[in-house]
């Protein structure tokens, strides 16, 4: 092989590689964030509900 076409396929490759690697990265990010905002949302009406509980008792 012509060594322009081997270094061609070598820069190549390795795009690939960091494009699949930020790819996942970014897919890793935004399902940490979903989780984030379903979490705050279950522990907002906890303590919504833990509040209206104090606020009955006391």
């Amino acid at each position: 092989m012509n060594n322009k076409v081997l270094l061609i396929l070598a820069a190549v490759i390795i795009g690939i590689i960091i494009y699949v690697t930020f790819v996942v990265a970014l897919i890793k990010v935004t399902l940490g964030l979903i989780l984030l905002a379903i979490a705050l949302a279950i522990l907002w009406i906890f303590w919504l509900k833990i509040k209206k509980k104090a606020k009955d008792k006391f």
